[in-house]
């Protein structure tokens, strides 16, 4: 009975583990980005208000103090939705007091590679049967890291993808990592919307 138990703990954490974060190598990917596109907002049920109370005039609340604005530089080699997406990860990094990730042009055309052989090959995941996993694409472009990440996303468009990767702990995690001091992006329409690419390295 005993061993019975064992095998039922041991296969419920076989199954636990798939569903985290995989951790590969120096870098980790999270998965199942495109799987938020079907979530449902929770209903929200309002309530009667309550009847008004008189109150002193409120003091003027003082104006927030606003960021600075982030500009980056585009590389002439990136499309309009690559470009609001890199425009976005940089605003989040600021936001939380991270230095901006530069464009790289070579991890750039990766990114499109990637995100290209998802809607050729029909798959979405870290590894592709044409490069590979992620670590080794990058690695065998001559590109070389200290550490790597990849986020995938498929979305209506670059800045639906943006708020799929802020919604799951995984690919947040990727944006506002502090050592990744690259990035490299590949938004490419498919019939459905776009597939998204995300590449970080660490130089």
């Amino acid at each position: 009975m005993r061993s019975k138990i064992a095998k039922i703990a041991a296969a419920l954490s076989i199954t636990v583990l798939l569903g985290s974060q995989v951790f590969i190598g120096e870098a980790y990917a999270s998965w199942g980005a495109a799987k938020l596109i079907n979530a449902t907002p929770s209903r929200v049920i309002s309530e009667p208000a309550p009847s008004p109370t008189p109150n002193p005039a409120p003091s003027p609340a003082p104006n927030p103090v606003q960021p600075p604005e982030v500009v980056t530089p585009v590389p002439t080699e990136m499309n309009a939705e690559e470009a609001l997406l890199l425009k976005l990860v940089n605003e989040e990094r600021a936001k939380n007091g991270i230095k901006p990730l530069e464009p790289m042009g070579q991890l750039n055309q990766l990114a499109r590679m990637k995100s290209q052989d998802i809607i050729d090959k029909n798959y979405f995941s870290h590894t592709s049967p044409t490069y590979g996993p992620f670590t080794n694409m990058v690695y065998n472009a001559g590109i070389r890291y200290r550490s790597v990440g990849e986020n995938l996303a498929k979305a209506r468009n670059a800045k639906h993808a943006f708020i799929l990767f802020m919604a799951s702990p995984g690919h947040k995690a990727n944006i506002l990592n502090r050592n990744f001091t690259h990035l490299g992006l590949g938004v490419i329409k498919d019939k459905y919307g776009v597939v998204v690419t995300q590449l970080f390295i660490m130089k």
